[in-house]
């Protein structure tokens, strides 16, 4: 006996709004994508909607991501740790580099509380050799060890250290996602309040952007419902009472929002349509842009919160970073090594305002290299040595 199942038409999809004019959308969502927002809305998001935010429960999450991290690392790039301005670092550059005298200095993310060098080492290995620089990656301060004002500190403390020992600092590219992108921007008018060099671009993946995102602000407009795949809006009021606690003082404003007449670096911004930070990320866009600084930004449909950071799980990661890497590089006054191919993605010319407020595959050649260690800065770096 034949069932016939009838198949209703596919729906035609929904108006991807924007506010950003400038911002190119991605529209097509892969597979692995798809599952895995999937997997996080079922399975992440009420975990971190029910995890006590004590001390206790805050250092566990820590060691569980140490040991989800112990997993299969490129065999192209060794890592090397060392401190810099007092801040303990991890130093990559890639087996066929560095081919530019870009230094990336990487900030990860986490809501200031989990994460790590050692769960965003992929990321960072995929950046050393999308941008053919080094990369150095930043292990900072988080609660319980200390509020966001301890994180914000060690983000500027390793900028002025890597501007001192970077074979150029004005090719100094800072980096993050997340609670990392909060800190990347910390960086930028950091730098300014303080008279240093300027860093030569910005890299945002899902940046926070303020320390209060769940709150309506007169400047943000907001053209779609948040359904974040997996950060929950209703436990940020709990967590922003760790980040800011009773007598700290974060240098600057407090928001990065606050401080857009602070960044002049160009700046590269990614954003997920419906998350929870897009709608401040197109906000920093239109400030940045107003006061002509050079902003590219890239808005993707059906992707989780910070996506980028899954270089193993979705092509859409890949692609990210590899656009990302090509701004870097040309900001740096460098071509960039590879046209980017993403055939879903467009230009979306609708209008916004600002409101005043009274790879590389396992069947490659690999070249055989020495590690030599230069200088007392105890920095290594990949030579050629041809075989």
């Amino acid at each position: 006996m034949r069932i016939t199942v009838p198949v209703p038409l596919r729906q035609r999809p929904r108006e991807f709004r924007v506010v950003h004019e400038e911002a190119v959308i991605h529209e097509e969502t892969s597979l692995r994508a798809r599952i895995l927002g999937r997997t996080a809305r079922l399975v992440f998001k009420p975990l971190l909607n029910l995890a006590p935010l004590n001390d206790r429960s805050l250092t566990l999450m820590r060691s569980l991501d140490a040991r989800a991290a112990k997993g299969p690392r490129s065999r192209f790039v060794e890592p090397v740790a060392f401190e810099l301005g007092g801040v303990h670092v991890e130093s990559m550059t890639h087996r066929y580099g560095p081919t530019s005298a870009m230094t990336v200095l990487y900030l990860h993310g986490g809501g200031f509380f989990s994460c790590g060098i050692e769960t965003h080492r992929r990321i960072c290995e995929r950046l050393a050799l999308y941008t053919g620089g080094t990369v150095v990656s930043v292990e900072y301060t988080q609660l319980p060890d200390g509020p966001v004002a301890a994180s914000v500190a060690d983000a500027i403390a390793a900028y002025e250290g890597l501007l001192e020992i970077a074979e150029d600092p004005t090719k100094i590219v800072v980096a993050g996602d997340s609670a990392g992108g909060y800190l990347t921007m910390k960086v930028a008018e950091l730098a300014t309040r303080r008279g240093l060099q300027q860093p030569a671009a910005l890299l945002g993946f899902s940046p926070l952007l303020s320390l209060d995102p769940d709150h309506e602000k007169e400047q943000v407009k907001r053209v779609t419902r948040v359904r974040d795949a997996y950060l929950p809006m209703r436990r940020v009021g709990l967590i922003r009472e760790r980040w800011l606690p009773e007598g700290s003082q974060i240098e600057g404003e407090d928001s990065p929002l606050d401080a857009a007449d602070h960044i002049d670096s160009p700046t590269f911004l990614v954003g997920v349509e419906d998350e929870m930070l897009r709608p401040e990320i197109e906000a920093m866009a239109l400030l940045l842009s107003e006061r002509g600084v050079p902003v590219e930004t890239h808005l993707w449909r059906g992707q989780v919160h910070a996506f980028p950071v899954m270089v193993d799980a979705i092509p859409e990661s890949r692609e990210a970073l590899r656009l990302a890497a090509d701004f870097a590089r040309r900001a740096v006054g460098e071509a960039a090594e590879r046209a980017s191919d993403d055939s879903g993605r467009h230009e979306e010319p609708l209008e916004g305002e600002v409101v005043e407020e009274p790879t590389t595959s396992a069947d490659d050649e690999v070249i055989d290299v020495e590690l030599e260690t230069s200088g007392r800065d105890r920095r290594r770096r990949w030579f050629f040595q041809a075989s």
